[in-house]
């Protein structure tokens, strides 16, 4: 990309470098490689029971969603 375009990848916003990873990891796979990809990042591992994580709650994700938006008010 700093070839292309004289832009740091680093320097991008975090979402616009993962889609760019994303984009350059599946590249030109056919579009059943990507579906089963795609599949693999939205599965958590076999052995992983979030229900049973605290961190993972849905009160610890609204309160933790709610510090997030606090901590970007100026």
């Amino acid at each position: 990309m700093l070839l292309a375009t004289g832009r740091d990848p680093l320097e991008l916003p975090l979402p616009s470098l993962l889609n760019l990873i994303y984009a350059w990891w599946v590249g030109d796979a056919p579009d059943n490689e990507v579906a089963k990809f795609d599949a693999s990042l939205q599965t958590p591992p076999a052995a992983a029971d979030l229900d049973e994580r605290d961190e993972w709650s849905d009160d610890e994700t609204d309160d933790s969603f709610a510090r997030a938006l606090d901590a970007q008010t100026p």
